[in-house]
């Protein structure tokens, strides 16, 4: 009988890594939220480490799906990256936000990060099959 797995389809891949990074840049705005209510941080901080987080969210989407898809990692880094653009530009809109700098730099970071998360999930060594 055959194992089947939803990680051997690419867009159940994706959207399992995506999910992964949802909850990545969840769990950080409630880390910097709480950061926000404790501390008297300069508003320009919270800025970049909002600009960090988006970034560490491409990096661990695009590691966990080319972990599990093993080839590609430039264009599986890419993709990602540009699903959480299309994510961060959508809920912008939701939002009535104007596209401003702050947009354009978080994606301008969320591109190397992610492809560079790409390239090192598909790279990683593997003690066991992953599926």
């Amino acid at each position: 009988m055959r194992h089947v797995s939803l990680w051997k389809s690419d867009v159940c891949r994706y959207c399992i890594s995506l999910l992964e990074g949802i909850f990545c840049i969840s769990a950080g705005s409630l880390c910097i939220a709480l950061l926000l209510l404790t501390s008297s941080i300069p508003a320009q901080v919270l800025i970049w480490l909002m600009h960090i987080l988006w970034g560490v969210s491409a990096f661990f989407t695009a590691r966990r799906a080319g972990l599990h898809g093993r080839r590609h990692g430039i264009q599986t880094g890419f993709l990602c990256s540009l699903l959480l653009c299309m994510l961060l530009f959508t809920g912008g809109m939701l939002l009535h936000e104007p596209l401003t700098k702050r947009f354009f730099i978080r994606c301008l970071l969320m591109f190397p990060a992610g492809i560079a998360g790409g390239i090192i999930g598909v790279n990683t060594r593997l003690r066991k099959p992953p599926y």
